[in-house]
Parts: C-alpha cells; sequence; structure tokens
C-alpha cells in the first residue's frame, strides 16, 4: 500500500508586532522532531516533507511574550484546500494568536472582456488566540 505522495512544505512566519516580538517555538511529528527555534519579526522556517495519503500531525509549542499556544497542526488533503496553495500551509504568529494564512484566487478582466487575469490574495484567519 502507498503511504506517502508529494512533497509538502509546513511554514510558520513571524509577523508579531509592539513591544515582545520574539518568537520561541518548537513543533514535531511522529517521525521528526523539528527542533526549538526562535525566530524575529519578518523570520520564517519552512520544512518539507512526504505528506500522507490521510493526514500528518505536527504538534507545536508556541511562546511569545503575549502568551502561549499549544496547537496540533493538522496536514492532510482537505487543509490544502483551506489553505488555498498547492504545495504549502502557512501559519501566522501575530500578537493576538495564531493565524492559518488563506489564499484565494481573484479573477480580473479588462472593461472589453478580451483580457483576463487572475492574482491570490491572502486571507488570515485566527485559528488560535493567546492563553
Amino acid at each position: 500500500m502507498v503511504t506517502h505522495s508529494h512533497g509538502f512544505q509546513l511554514e510558520i512566519r513571524n509577523e508579531l508586532s509592539g513591544r515582545y516580538r520574539r518568537l520561541v517555538y518548537k513543533c514535531w511529528s511522529r517521525d521528526n522532531d523539528l527542533g526549538w527555534r526562535e525566530d524575529w519579526p519578518d523570520q520564517q522556517k519552512n520544512w518539507s516533507f512526504a505528506m500522507s495519503l490521510f493526514h500528518t500531525f505536527f504538534h507545536c509549542n508556541f511562546h511569545t511574550g503575549y502568551g502561549r499556544v499549544d496547537k496540533q497542526l493538522v496536514v492532510s488533503w482537505e487543509m490544502k484546500e483551506q489553505c488555498g496553495d498547492r504545495d504549502k500551509c502557512t501559519w501566522v504568529v501575530k500578537k493576538d494568536g495564531l493565524y492559518l494564512r488563506q489564499w484565494k484566487t481573484k479573477f480580473f478582466s479588462n472593461k472589453y472582456g478580451n483580457e483576463r487575469w487572475n492574482e491570490y490574495v491572502q486571507h488570515d484567519v485566527l485559528q488560535e488566540a493567546w492563553s
């Protein structure tokens, strides 16, 4: 039985603002310990892995000056739909909590309708506030 499919990326971005901008976190899955990291604003970390046909669980502990969150990040084919990106799911750390970044496609055309193009627009959805 095939247990893995195409590669996939998990990204964590620090977009903290204000006085407490340092982010410390640790993530691990059943197969990998991704270790402790310390990021400052505008830094991000990407991990590539082969995604299970069903789901992959990453457990993460996030610590900031605003609080902490212990979150299970589930990466699955359904999450790829929520993220709106075929290769990557991005989790964003902000002043009020942990967000999942979703990408929406907007379609445009000129006033005559004979030229069309699309743009990807990000939309962040709060998943869990700091405790």
